[in-house]
């Protein structure tokens, strides 16, 4: 494996607490992980992805829909059935290899693993990862008239560690392949690349590297000073450059890591709304006028600065404007010198005013109040309450937006994000981990007011989180088998009885702080204290004979586990 490949390997392992598995496992991780991030509005569980040894030539599968990655049937169901009829969905398989070379055997395998996975009646996979996206494959075929295009895009991408010089016999087969997927009928998009070295370390480091864009501005004023805000300029942009320069990352793909905070996804060009913008652009006449029709595009970052006539961001965040910038991404053959757009552009590191930013601009029209749970003030204080533990081992990150610790050296395993915390929460405090592992949807909704509570504990999320924070370290230092990753959700449940009790008190209680500090005392330090309490609830999982993928999504087996908590 060529050095800097390498360097950037270990720089993920390490970050990710994968240690312990070998060296084609962990690059297999650190491509998908790499090849993902950038299509995700929100970061995901690489378990969930991943395929087990066992696969049949296809180590990742991830089926987006509208920049989301979906774990369930029940959850795709619940995507369509919201009404909307022009859902972004794409399938992309994944295919990982450390050795520098492209083999034509493998990635012909590669090719009829996913052949089979779209074509076959009886669709059968020895990898639950891929049995499980293939039924949501299933889910999205039957609901195609509610699909943008009326049809799923595809990506497929065959990964090594060399460099593609095109050779004869692998350009004829991938040809071959997009021909035989046309064919089939089931994909509008269809991309399938080889990818190297060069490719990959790219995708990489866009994961993890601050992003930084400069606009050249047509126009910009200042506005007064405002309190909370560093510096605010309202600019007027050509539409072209926004795309090029903003909207667009390096493989020609719109960065949807951009849009994290703005809580509406893209509804379509087929939106009555939308329509009309995509209309005014297609008339010469009419687009001239575009920034007095178009209210224009919100954007937040922690660094603006501004040269001459040239606007430069970092880590910005597109907080209102995702449909304007959506459909100007969509219509970016038909953009000019002469299309222009407006921006409001806002300097602020205080996370409380960016929250506000966030929910004034996106409350002109009906948003569901679940999108804004991450805005909600015990967020807030559960930062507050994670960051008093600086400069202790059991030391962990919460954060409250996306990308909160670029480019900080922060370990990934030490981090976490709003959903992760709340899955963590909904399995060890309200004994859901069904939900957690397989229905986050159904999470959000059953269980998201009662999580969020502003009268919750803070400490219900650091208990939670340091629970899993261990976990996953005893997995990278092979204390506990790599397996058992998958019943992460479930494991939560059951040291939190082992080592605090069966009885859960009310999450706003005073019984809840002393609950939790058992928790917190138990795991705070490596040592038997936490060995022990895992490796028990290791034994009750490793009691149950045919503990499938279907079990572990009903509530039933958990209270069979905890039958067996002494």
């Amino acid at each position: 494996m060529h050095r800097i490949t390498k360097t950037h390997l270990e720089s993920f392992v390490k970050s990710h607490g994968f240690e312990q598995l070998d060296e084609s496992k962990q690059f297999e991780l650190f491509v998908n992980y790499s090849v993902l991030a950038g299509r995700l509005v929100n970061t995901y569980e690489l378990d969930d992805v991943t395929s087990s040894e066992t696969d049949d030539g296809i180590d990742g599968v991830a089926i987006i829909i509208d920049e989301e990655l979906v774990i369930s049937s029940e959850d795709a169901e619940a995507c369509f059935s919201s009404g909307r009829k022009n859902h972004d969905v794409e399938v992309v398989f994944v295919q990982a290899k450390t050795s520098e070379s492209y083999d034509l055997g493998d990635f012909l395998k590669f090719k009829e693993a996913i052949r089979r996975f779209t074509d076959s009646d009886n669709y059968e996979s020895n990898d639950t990862v891929q049995n499980n996206a293939r039924e949501i494959f299933d889910v999205i075929l039957s609901n195609v008239p509610k699909i943008r295009g009326g049809k799923p895009n595809i990506t497929a991408r065959f990964v090594t560690t060399g460099i593609y010089r095109k050779p004869e016999a692998l350009e004829n087969a991938k040809n071959d392949f997009t021909d035989q997927l046309n064919d089939l009928g089931y994909f509008g998009d269809i991309d399938i690349e080889f990818f190297g070295r060069e490719e990959i370390t790219n995708l990489w480091v866009s994961t993890y590297e601050t992003v930084s864009s400069e606009l050249e501005m047509f126009s910009n004023a200042a506005l007064p000073k405002i309190h909370g805000i560093d510096e605010a300029y309202l600019a007027v942009v050509k539409a072209k450059d926004l795309v090029d320069n903003l909207l667009m990352n390096e493989d020609g793909n719109l960065r949807a890591h951009v849009f994290q905070e703005n809580v509406r996804a893209f509804l379509g060009i087929e939106n009555p709304v939308n329509e009309s913008i995509a209309r005014t652009l297609d008339e010469i006449n009419q687009s001239t006028r575009f920034p007095v029709l178009n209210n224009g595009i919100t954007i937040v970052s922690p660094d603006v600065r501004v040269q001459g006539s040239v606007l430069h961001l970092e880590n910005f965040q597109i907080v209102n404007g995702c449909q304007t910038s959506n459909v100007l991404f969509e219509c970016r053959e038909n953009l000019n010198d002469s299309v222009m757009v407006n921006l409001k552009v806002v300097e602020t590191s205080n996370e409380d005013v960016f929250a506000d930013l966030v929910r004034a601009t996106n409350s002109q029209s009906k948003v569901d109040e679940t999108q804004f749970l991450s805005l909600r003030p015990i967020v807030k204080r559960v930062e507050e309450y994670f960051n008093t533990f600086e400069g202790q081992d059991g030391r962990l990150y919460f954060e409250r937006r996306d990308r909160q610790y670029v480019g900080r050296d922060i370990p990934a395993v030490r981090t976490f994000n709003v959903n992760v915390a709340a899955k963590a929460v909904a399995s060890m405090f309200f004994e859901r981990p069904d939900l957690a592992y397989r229905y986050p949807k159904q999470m959000y909704e059953q269980l998201g007011d009662q999580i969020f509570s502003d009268d919750t504990k803070e400490s219900v999320f650091y208990a939670a989180c340091l629970s899993l924070y261990r976990l996953h370290l005893l997995v990278a230092s092979a204390d506990i088998p790599q397996n058992m990753r998958k019943y992460k959700w479930h494991i939560l449940v059951l040291v939190r009885a082992i080592v605090a009790g069966k009885d859960v008190p009310k999450l706003n209680s005073r019984k809840m702080e002393a609950y939790t500090k058992k928790l917190i005392n138990a795991f705070s330090k490596h040592g038997s204290s936490v060995l022990d309490p895992f490796n028990e609830a290791i034994g009750i999982i490793q009691s149950f004979e045919n503990l499938t993928d279907d079990r572990l999504k009903r509530q039933a087996v958990l209270e069979e586990m905890l039958a067996k908590v002494s």
